[in-house]
């Protein structure tokens, strides 16, 4: 009886020696609990501001002052800002006005040089002209340049004035014949002289128009640069509304005159030299070729 009572007190002393054991090394283990001071996490404001965009450009897109804007920018501590954008206070935006994007920038993207091309530079005319478009240039003066009042962006037409010989007009005449024809309508101008910023509207008379034209346009201004003298006629912004074919919330406009020609005759009633040609077909010849007949119009 005592040897079982001996062996109980012994398993209840090895028992209470594990228990104390394990509590106090769970307790070591316990990773203690360390305060944390509340902080307080300020917005730092940033006195910065570089030039970005204030709209979508796309490439070509000739800069106005409307296109950008200046917008607040996080200072770099590696690297000193001017080096990579345009800064307030540091650049004036003038720089960027009448430059051409390069490449197509987003709204609220820097603007940089590397994106810009400025007047003078190379590739700037290139920028400007619409894809498939060519630019070429014709002497003008104070009368056939309106007196100075074309300006980049407008729509002009290109009138050639030239002689018509004798041997030309296939028939008998004292003397050569003058005439003017509407060579190339609706054509923008891009520049004038080697400003093409249409914000300047301040009329001055220059000396060389660019036009941007399709590559027939070009080759047509080339020879009639050889033929005689090269005038332009400004075309108004405004258009004439077709109320017939305007439906459906569309508006269309009506179609103005195309290319035609004027003869010396019909400016003065003092040259009779022949019949006059209006560029309208009066006469009608029946023209019969391999059993089949068709009418042919002639002026």
């Amino acid at each position: 009886m005592a040897r079982k009572i001996i062996l109980i007190v012994f398993a209840l002393l090895i028992t209470g020696s594990t228990v104390w054991f394990v509590r106090n090394w769970a307790g070591q283990q316990q990773t203690p609990v360390a305060e944390t001071a509340e902080v307080e996490v300020k917005r730092v404001e940033s006195n910065v501001k570089i030039l970005v965009a204030a709209t979508d450009l796309p490439a070509g897109t000739l800069v106005q002052e409307q296109h950008l804007a200046w917008q607040s920018w996080p200072e770099d501590d590696d690297n000193k800002i001017e080096d990579i954008y345009v800064v307030e206070n540091a650049r004036p935006l003038e720089d960027f006005i009448g430059t051409v994007v390069r490449q197509g920038i987003v709204t609220g993207e820097p603007i940089t040089d590397a994106r810009m091309v400025k007047p003078g530079q190379s590739g700037f005319l290139a920028a400007v002209l619409n894809p498939g478009k060519r630019a070429v240039s014709i002497p003008i003066d104070m009368t056939s340049g309106i007196a100075g009042f074309i300006f980049p962006g407008d729509r002009v037409d290109v009138i050639l004035v030239h002689s018509i010989k004798e041997t030309e007009l296939e028939e008998e005449m004292p003397t050569a014949r003058k005439a003017s024809e509407t060579i190339l309508t609706d054509v923008r101008v891009v520049a004038m002289d080697q400003s093409t910023n249409d914000q300047l509207q301040e009329a001055s008379i220059r000396r060389v128009a660019t036009l941007e034209v399709s590559p027939k346009g070009a080759e047509i201004v080339a020879v009639a640069t050889e033929l005689g003298r090269l005038t332009l006629s400004l075309r108004s912004i405004a258009r004439v509304k077709d109320d017939e074919k305007s439906k459906d919330g569309t508006v269309a406009f009506k179609s103005e005159r195309g290319r035609g020609h004027t003869w010396d005759s019909e400016a003065s009633r003092l040259i009779t030299g022949g019949t006059p040609r209006t560029g309208i077909p009066t006469t009608v010849i029946n023209v019969v070729r391999a059993g089949e007949a068709k009418q042919q119009l002639f002026d």
